[in-house]
């Protein structure tokens, strides 16, 4: 399994603001069925396939993956919650939604929630630095935990996701260097104290566990944030 999969949130928030066959053919798959449930009032635009959705939805003013969980929720991404994940777009016209994502084999229907406010600017620089000190401290506390002794498996499987990289066929053309980085790195970390976090049955007491959480947890959130600044788009 790829460590650096990218969630389908993220690749449709990097692809929507650039409509194209092959964004469609990214997002979508080969045998994909993508739909959007746009049942909001007044601006509901129906039930419509995805591409067409996202057109008839107007020229795009921001777009962002959201990786929200019960542990780090933000205002407005209730509903994402449950999936974990996410798209935040908002229209020239000045509509916001949260696109949320309910996977069923290849296929996922989108249910388009409206927002009554706009979702605050992420600040990508600031992730940057939080992603990088973040890393070290994950890297710091699986020494520190030991876990490596606790799971042997455990240090080959973290080496793998170290060395990871994106897949370039699965980015947008031209995508800016930093934002690239930022969302690698972010992948990264959110792999690494996912690993670390698992509960695979080693024989760890409920003290160990509750302070490996106490670590990794907060960590991990610093990862989701990451990610979502990585994905941000603003039209100029």
């Amino acid at each position: 399994m790829d460590p650096l999969a990218l969630p389908v949130s993220v690749l449709l928030a990097l692809w929507a603001p650039l409509p194209s066959s092959q964004g469609r053919a990214v997002v979508q798959g080969p045998d994909g069925v993508h739909e959007a449930l746009d049942d909001a009032s007044p601006w509901g635009l129906g039930r419509l396939p995805l591409e067409q959705w996202v057109a008839d939805f107007g020229p795009l003013a921001r777009a962002s993956a959201v990786l929200p969980s019960p542990a780090d929720p933000l205002p407005g991404l209730a509903a994402a919650v449950e999936v974990g994940e996410g798209v935040v777009l908002e229209a020239v016209t000045g509509r916001h939604v949260l696109l949320v994502p309910w996977v069923a084999g290849a296929s996922v229907a989108w249910q388009v929630e409206e927002m009554t406010a706009p979702l605050p600017p992420l600040d990508a620089s600031q992730a940057r630095r939080d992603v990088h000190r973040a890393t070290e401290a994950a890297i710091d506390a699986l020494i520190e935990l030991d876990l490596a002794r606790e799971r042997p498996e455990l240090a080959d499987t973290l080496n793998d996701v170290v060395t990871a990289v994106l897949d370039p066929r699965l980015l947008p053309p031209g995508l800016d260097a930093r934002r690239r980085t930022l969302l690698e790195r972010s992948l990264r970390l959110r792999a690494i104290c996912t690993l670390a976090l698992q509960d695979d049955g080693a024989a760890a007491t409920a003290l160990q566990a509750e302070r490996r959480a106490a670590i990794l947890r907060p960590l991990l959130a610093t990862a989701r944030q990451g990610v979502a600044a990585a994905t941000e788009w603003w039209a100029h």
